[in-house]
């Protein structure tokens, strides 16, 4: 029970944090239950939270939803879940760690340093592809697409519901995935099912303050403390 409150409240303030500016939810969960749970079990944890939780965030602004960058997000979404679901399933919990960190530590100096950096398209197009495997293998590749198509939204409520709709688009290929390779915790799920209810109180928090609020120090924020997760989980997979 103590580790479902635990889990309960990190992803509830990840969310809310999503929820306000289209990004950043399972991130921030991460690096804080990273302290906490095997990294296999906080992955199944958010890729449960993660496919209602961007379902509620995508319905609850449809009208915002940017068919035309969701259409090119969709290749990259197929190839990153079958490619991220295989990392996730063969890789040992310490290299998953390992991994996780070297991905973490890229975010963490991309937001810190190159924020303003404009990609050239064969660039972007494998930043693309790399955000999607990483959604795929650990749910947490929003920052590297959204790093490279932010321009491309006409505002931030589309970037916001748009990528909703990418998370779940790839959440439902990784949920079925991993059932059809027995590799879905389903008793562990079972146990946890309620925190959903903390994470859409926070959404419908995070969606009041959404249209108010500058991303300036979210985003610093975010990169630091990204930053002081990836050397955690380098010290968990080294140990």
């Amino acid at each position: 029970m103590a580790s479902s409150i635990i889990i309960a409240t990190f992803f509830s303030i990840g969310f809310f944090f999503e929820s306000v500016f289209g990004f950043g939810g399972g991130l921030i969960a991460y690096s804080f239950l990273g302290f906490f749970i095997d990294i296999k079990k906080m992955i199944i944890a958010g890729l449960y939270v993660g496919t209602l939780a961007s379902g509620y965030i995508a319905l609850s602004s449809l009208k915002h939803f940017d068919k035309k960058i969701f259409i090119k997000l969709i290749p990259f979404s197929i190839i990153g879940s079958i490619i991220g679901i295989y990392i996730f399933i063969i890789l040992s919990s310490q290299i998953l760690a390992f991994s996780f960190a070297i991905i973490l530590l890229i975010l963490s100096l991309r937001m810190l340093f190159f924020e303003k950096y404009k990609f050239p398209k064969i660039i972007k197009n494998k930043f693309l592809l790399i955000g999607a495997i990483a959604q795929g293998s650990f749910g947490v590749g929003g920052p590297f697409i959204v790093s490279v198509i932010s321009q491309d939204f006409a505002n931030k409520s589309s970037l916001r519901t748009t990528m909703a709709m990418f998370f779940l688009l790839v959440n439902i290929l990784r949920f079925f995935q991993l059932i059809f390779a027995n590799s879905l915790d389903i008793i562990f799920i079972k146990e946890i099912w309620w925190i959903i209810i903390p994470v859409f109180f926070a959404i419908y928090c995070g969606h009041l303050v959404h249209i108010k609020i500058s991303d300036k120090y979210f985003k610093i924020g975010i990169a630091t403390i990204t930053l002081l997760a990836s050397f955690n989980f380098i010290f968990k997979a080294i140990k």
